[in-house]
């Protein structure tokens, strides 16, 4: 699953967690430090759920599976 996640990600966009994956797989990805979460409250109120970014590991983690 870490793979098709990554796979619908481009740098430096935020997507909400709900387009994703589960929230649980998501929550693993931040933890090995491939996602960023970010608190989307201020742009869609406070019942948005969280977006997430690629960081710079899960950038690599992405171009290690294409080479």
């Amino acid at each position: 699953m870490k793979d098709q996640i990554l796979d619908k990600m481009q740098k430096g966009v935020y997507y909400p967690g709900n387009h994703l994956g589960k929230k649980d797989e998501l929550e693993d990805l931040v933890e090995k430090g491939y996602l960023e979460r970010m608190d989307g409250s201020f742009l869609c109120g406070p019942d948005s759920p969280l977006n997430y970014c690629l960081t710079d590991a899960g950038c690599r983690e992405k171009r290690k599976k294409t080479k």
